[in-house]
């Protein structure tokens, strides 16, 4: 019998996570958060079911607590090969957003980095950074003017901060941001867990006339957490599909809207901030 595909097993894997955290929840919503319909929704509990994830309830799933079977360790496995594809997902998906003609900003992380490539045929686009990892990939791949700002070097050796920071991408007035974001509170503030970060981000996002998000995780509510916007400024997030039923409600609450899905990745934009292309 041949195996299921990762992107399966890691779709079953949050479907299971989701049905943990809720308790009980529905047929409907789960093919709705998940933009998958119903049927699939109707296997995908079968399966968990059949390995003692959940028990199926009239229209949805209940949760019942269940020892780790050995056979989650093997599906782990899977789903970190699956977290490797989905970031190359995700950063294609970041580049459809960005237009010839930007100053972009691109933020920093491994998501941004590996949309680098996909920006190669960007002719006219200026770039600036301030994440010292990106810069051989834009040397190989970005023929148009590469900034990369001034600043302090944080701790971790990585990225360019503080007020130098502040004041090069001042100079260099992005019209659009690319940046990774940590978690959405219920208010729609968006924050990252270091305040070195913060103040760049927060700068981007104030002075960019598009702004994207990419949003990888889900959230952890035990962290602190220093914030550089609102959801509401975005023009796009771009998420994994188990990170938008996370998410799911905050985005319909500011007006967001699912455009694009591909492999278990989602686009989702804002009508009023992201003008048709």
């Amino acid at each position: 019998m041949a195996k299921p595909s990762t992107s399966l097993l890691k779709r079953r894997l949050d479907i299971a996570e989701i049905v943990r955290k809720n308790g009980e929840i529905k047929v409907d919503d789960l093919a709705e958060m998940l933009a998958v319909s119903g049927v699939t929704i109707r296997n995908d509990l079968n399966y968990l079911e059949q390995q003692g994830y959940l028990k199926r309830s009239f229209g949805g799933a209940i949760y019942t607590a269940q020892p780790v079977r050995a056979s989650v360790t093997q599906d782990m496995s899977l789903v970190q090969e699956w977290d490797r594809s989905a970031e190359l997902e995700l950063a294609k998906q970041v580049a459809r957003l960005v237009a010839d003609e930007d100053s972009l900003f691109l933020g920093a992380g491994v998501v941004p980095r590996k949309a680098l490539p996909f920006l190669g045929e960007s002719r006219e686009l200026r770039l600036a950074f301030n994440d010292l990892g990106h810069v051989a990939t834009a040397r190989d791949y970005i023929d148009g003017e590469i900034v990369l700002l001034g600043g302090t070097l944080d701790r971790s050796g990585q990225r360019l901060e503080g007020e130098i920071a502040m004041q090069s991408i001042q100079r260099f007035q992005p019209t659009c941001s690319v940046v990774m974001i940590e978690h959405v509170s219920e208010d729609g503030t968006l924050s990252v867990a270091s305040e070195s970060a913060a103040g760049i981000l927060a700068e981007s996002l104030r002075l960019s006339q598009r702004c994207v998000a990419v949003i990888a995780q889900r959230p952890d509510y035990g962290e602190a957490r220093y914030p550089v916007g609102k959801l509401s400024a975005l023009s796009a997030v771009v998420t994994p599909q188990i990170v938008a039923a996370e998410y799911h409600s905050r985005f319909i609450a500011v007006g967001l809207t699912n455009s694009y899905t591909n492999n278990e990745c989602l686009t989702w934009i804002n009508p009023a901030l992201l003008p048709a292309r």
